[in-house]
């Protein structure tokens, strides 16, 4: 039998499984095969029948990418690897950024409203160009989003391999977008065959969309780079040398929290440029 301090342990390493379960997709299978340890050994040392061993707890802290130290002490590093952590963090616009963008429910309801607003714009040959770039941006988002998580996750060795995958995409499509935008008239030219001279005009919202849109590129490479620091060991470095940079999880546990915002208010820049079009175009009318 466990002391409740022994216990109390066990307990905590139950929320990290769930959490491993959570963010990884890693089932009570994968963490045994890990562990070393058989499905029934795991259940005894949860259920307090028989006590942790060290080695076993060495493994775990390593499957965690924390300390053993933060484990049996619980500290402040093991927060962020708690199924539940965000009902913590005590901001609603957190909790509402949260809910929506870790699942691919944000992405399609951003799709949705750029379709929507593509419709809105349709007589406007400017707004509905620039309009039309998020929407092929976000499309390919969506059909990466749904190739990564039932083709590239489920095949991936580790959940670094993963994140390698998710970050890259990210960046090239946030590239693309910067890439779209600087050669928008370019582009409009040859989506219009040259027939409308409204796609030569400036937009009033391109150049702050497009500080945007490089925002979302800076997000994307600072979490790629961070997911190679935090990986070293895994690209043959030292262990017990790289063992710091474990908890280097800034724009891991943010990614979605900081891309959301800035998705929400391209929407609504795209809105505001459509509005100020119009508008312009309807003063001489009643003029």
């Amino acid at each position: 039998m466990q002391t409740p301090e022994e216990y109390e342990v066990s307990q905590r390493i139950g929320l990290l499984i769930k959490g491993l379960k959570h963010k990884h997709g890693m089932s009570r299978e994968d963490i045994c095969r890990h562990l070393g340890i058989g499905m029934r050994t795991l259940d005894n040392y949860l259920n307090g029948v028989s006590s942790f061993k060290l080695g076993t707890l060495m493994k775990f802290a390593d499957l965690c990418r924390v300390k053993l130290a933060d484990i049996l002490d619980d500290t402040e590093a093991l927060s962020r690897l708690y199924p539940d952590n965000m009902k913590d963090k005590g901001s609603i616009l957190t909790l509402l950024f949260g809910s929506l963008a870790t699942a691919m429910l944000f992405e399609s309801l951003t799709l949705f409203l750029l379709i929507m607003l593509l419709c809105y714009s349709y007589k406007d040959k400017n707004n509905q160009c620039m309009v039309a770039i998020f929407v092929v941006i976000y499309a390919l988002s969506n059909a990466f989003g749904y190739w990564l998580k039932y083709v590239v996750f489920p095949a991936a060795a580790n959940s670094f391999i993963q994140n390698v995958y998710a970050f890259s995409i990210n960046l090239a499509l946030s590239l693309f977008l910067l890439f779209l935008i600087k050669y928008r008239m370019k582009f409009a030219v040859l989506i219009t065959r040259g027939r409308s001279s409204e796609v030569f005009e400036k937009s009033l919202v391109e150049a702050p969309l497009y500080f945007l849109a490089l925002i979302l590129a800076v997000v994307d490479f600072c979490a790629l780079i961070e997911n190679f620091i935090r990986n070293l060991d895994r690209l043959g470095m030292d262990e017990e040398k790289v063992k710091i940079f474990w908890e280097l999880t800034f724009f891991y546990d943010y990614y979605e929290y900081l891309k959301a915002p800035l998705m929400l208010l391209s929407i609504a820049l795209l809105y505001a440029g459509v509005l100020a079009r119009k508008r312009n175009t309807q003063q001489p009318q009643s003029a």
